[in-house]
């Protein structure tokens, strides 16, 4: 069963979308009404009046200025020929209401209320008689304008409900278009993001899968003896990397999956928050080792994993990318350091190396800033209102340092 409220709304929404049908019956029910009164009282002049006056009310909602026009001509006419006040007349009383309910130019509508002021006191002149003739043509006019007056400001009342609600229907339609704008921000966020996880695994994962190879093909070829055991090993780096690449762009797609699942501020990958660890901080430096750079690594497993998460996964990340870049970068022989210094205000990330550069060229510091991977560090450690730095030392290598407060994540320590 559908509650009143509900029932109104309909029967509401149905009047306006059948606006013509609605003023027509309504028309036709004042004209059997009003037109057979009028007819009785003042004969067939009576019925012509009110017929004409009456039959107009059909497109009123649809035309109100030209119904307007057309009941004041009316009016003029039964002042000059009827000397009495017809039952048809409340027909004018409903045009003055349509105007004012209907049209929004507002001298339009005051020259309506002039219009029914005056012709209410030409009415209580024309249709009083003596005696006390004066006395009762104003009493006339006055009420008359009194009523006319009331019905003009209901008419208003209803076209300021009217226009509310216009307006009110415009601010949910750019509400609801904000939402679809957010949306579509937050998804374009998600595939940027995504597009950003992918970069750093895949870039990391093919580099030390690459330079494997490419020491396994080298050694084959040119070394004295090549043992399984050294071929074994080899393999196994590799495909081990390429295991643990795969599972973290597996990771990446089940989010991209299942988005209304995550908080739109977390990072992809956030969902496994095994990753982002102090042992996983570890075998990524030992992967780097085993693809023949020499690393020295500070940190304290402790102090590491007591961090937020997201702030853990943005180390990881900057870490992983810079000795990304050792490899692909800094030539051979080259060493690196790797310090992660946790205090209780901030996080200092600390990633260098002393490699020269492939071929003689400035080694990645030359236009700091200009690949994805860098781009990307500099874009997570910014989110969090942290400073990153990436330049080329004095003599020779490469220094990547990443300071972030511990302020801006203590609403995920919970997640950590």
């Amino acid at each position: 069963m559908k509650r009143p409220d509900a029932l109104a709304v309909t029967i509401y929404r149905w009047g306006r979308d059948h606006a013509l049908l609605l003023d027509s019956i309504f028309a036709g029910v004042l004209l059997v009404l009003l037109g057979s009164a009028s007819a009785f009282i003042a004969g067939w002049p009576g019925l012509v009046v009110a017929t004409l006056t009456i039959i107009p009310l059909a497109v009123r909602r649809r035309y109100p200025i030209g119904v307007l026009a057309w009941s004041l001509a009316m009016s003029a006419v039964q002042l000059i020929v009827i000397p009495i006040p017809l039952p048809g007349n409340v027909a004018q009383a409903v045009v003055v209401y349509t105007v004012a309910a209907n049209v929004g130019t507002l001298g339009v509508r005051l020259c309506t209320l002039v219009a029914a002021l005056v012709g209410s006191l030409l009415a209580g002149f024309r249709w009083s008689t003596p005696p006390a003739y004066v006395k009762h043509s104003l009493l006339a006019a006055v009420v008359l304008a009194v009523l006319a007056t009331l019905v003009w400001v209901i008419g208003n009342l209803v076209r300021g409900r009217e226009e509310n609600l216009r307006q009110l229907g415009c601010a949910v339609n750019q509400l609801e278009e904000g939402r679809r704008r957010l949306e579509r921000f937050v998804a374009q966020r998600e595939r940027v993001s995504a597009a950003r996880e992918i970069h750093d695994i895949v870039a990391h994962s093919l580099t030390v899968v690459i330079v494997q190879a490419d020491g396994a093909a080298y050694a084959a070829e040119h070394a004295d003896a090549w043992h399984r055991t050294d071929a074994r090993e080899v393999l196994s780096v590799i495909g081990e990397t390429a295991r643990s690449a795969l599972a973290e762009v597996r990771v990446v797609v089940d989010v991209l999956r299942d988005v209304d699942t995550r908080d739109g501020d977390a990072e992809f990958g956030a969902s496994n928050d095994g990753q982002a660890t102090h042992t996983e901080l570890r075998r990524l430096v030992d992967s780097v080792r085993a693809a023949g750079v020499s690393v020295e690594f500070d940190n304290h497993p402790a102090t590491f994993d007591a961090l937020p998460f997201r702030l853990r996964f943005v180390v990881l990340r900057a870490v992983q990318e810079s000795l990304t870049n050792v490899l692909k970068h800094a030539g051979s022989p080259v060493g690196a350091r790797v310090a992660v210094e946790c205090t209780p205000h901030a996080v200092y990330v600390r990633i260098d190396d002393d490699g020269p550069g492939r071929h003689g060229a400035p080694a990645r510091g030359s236009r700091p800033g200009r690949g994805h991977g860098l781009v990307g560090m500099r874009e997570r450690v910014h989110e969090l209102g942290g400073e990153f730095r990436a330049e080329r030392r004095p003599m020779r290598g490469f220094e990547v340092t990443v300071e972030i407060p511990l302020d801006v994540a203590v609403g995920e320590r919970s997640t950590a």
